[in-house]
């Protein structure tokens, strides 16, 4: 065991060297190549032969399809095998055919590992399929926007949400319908609101069907001063109606009606109005609806114009008003009938009379009095009404009705 043994043995120089073989190499096996997936995009694809066969004496052919020459680029469109291809695919240094200094008694060309390959290029075999599949993504966001990673919507979701939609807009529109109608309904059996009152002012207290109309003559005549007698005559319009009752809060006398003789007087009133009586005629003529409801001995009146008068000139009525030291106010309703008058009014106790005067005139007018005095106890207002001239007609004279103490 000299040389050959040392030889065939091998040296141990800090490891042990391999035996150099005595007689021809055998041609070792190619190694396989790296295991892939068949999802692995890295497969060969149409055209382009995957690794080799064991045993192949040929050249070598890509184990892979064209790889892109950038992360995430695609093959060549001439055809052409890309730097990837053509560094993996291992040609003899010979030129094609040739065996590179290898046996040329039919060896294996050696295995993929055995070529020169770069980390750059490795890198760029693993990430390839990533950065396909980034782009590919990356494109189908652009095109259908967020929500690309969404299922679309199937026709039966659409036809439901759809329903869903018309369901929610009916329940909506009954809602809204049953809402007006009880508004409607509660609007309608509301009770009449009662007018506003202004505030400060009490309600007015219920009258009695037979009071007086708004049409009354007011009371008028200015405030009399305190201290001696007083006394001033206004001329007003006559109202279309007269209530006595309210009018004649102390005192009232209503002539004719049931007959000349006829007088009706406040049922309870202070019996101030004083009247001597006369011959007298009564009439259906005036312009006033006098009414009462409080009168004696006909205690209701719903509207009257009867009245007395006296034919002929020189013919009067005469009256009288007590005093009692304050300030009353009496209302006298009188007539002509085609004459000319004049009433007088006076204090029985002195002091200057008060005169008006009505011009003749054919006609029947009729006016109103309104005398403002103030008389000491036991003096009288003194009032006469006299016609002066007539037409000459049978019926002229002056004419009495009523008269007020309020």
């Amino acid at each position: 065991m000299a040389e050959d043994d040392s030889t065939q043995s091998g040296i141990r120089v800090g490891g042990w060297l391999p035996a150099v073989p005595a007689g021809p190499a055998a041609t070792p096996p190619p190694p396989a190549g790296p295991r892939r997936l068949p999802e692995d995009p890295d497969l060969a694809g149409p055209g382009v032969a995957g690794p080799a066969p064991l045993g192949a004496t040929s050249e070598r052919v890509p184990l892979v399809g064209p790889a892109p020459t950038g992360l995430g680029a695609a093959a060549p469109a001439s055809g052409r095998p890309s730097a990837r291809a053509e560094r993996d695919t291992w040609r003899p240094p010979g030129g094609s055919g040739s065996t590179g200094g290898y046996p040329s008694g039919g060896g294996a060309a050696p295995g993929r590992h055995t070529a020169p390959e770069s980390l750059r290029a490795r890198l760029a075999g693993l990430g390839g399929p990533l950065a396909v599949r980034l782009r590919a993504a990356y494109t189908r966001w652009r095109v259908l926007g967020p929500a690309a990673g969404t299922a679309p919507e199937s026709p039966a979701t659409r036809v439901g949400a759809a329903r869903a939609r018309r369901r929610r807009r009916r329940a909506v529109l009954v809602a809204a319908a049953l809402t007006a109608s009880v508004a409607a309904l509660a609007y309608s059996a509301r009770p009449p609101a009662a007018p506003p009152r202004r505030a400060g002012v009490p309600a007015a207290a219920p009258t009695e069907p037979t009071a007086a109309p708004a049409t009354v003559v007011p009371e008028t005549g200015e405030p009399a001063l305190p201290g001696g007698p007083l006394l001033t005559v206004d001329q007003q319009a006559v109202p279309a109606a007269v209530s006595l009752s309210l009018l004649g809060t102390r005192d009232w006398r209503h002539w004719g009606g049931a007959g000349a003789d006829s007088v009706q007087r406040k049922q309870r009133g202070t019996g101030e109005i004083q009247d001597p009586g006369g011959p007298r005629l009564e009439h259906n003529a005036g312009v006033s609806t006098l009414t009462w409801t409080d009168g004696t001995p006909q205690a209701r009146e719903e509207g009257t114009r009867a009245g007395v008068f006296q034919r002929g000139a020189g013919k009067s009525f005469s009256l009288a008003v007590a005093g009692s030291g304050d300030l009353r106010t009496v209302r006298l309703f009188v007539g002509v009938f085609s004459a000319g008058a004049r009433l007088d009014v006076s204090l029985s106790g002195g002091g200057d009379p008060a005169v008006r005067e009505v011009a003749l005139a054919r006609g029947d007018r009729f006016h109103q009095y309104v005398i403002h005095f103030r008389a000491p106890r036991g003096a009288r207002l003194l009032i006469t009404w006299r016609a002066l001239t007539v037409t000459g007609g049978e019926n002229d004279g002056v004419s009495l009705e009523a008269v007020t103490v309020g």
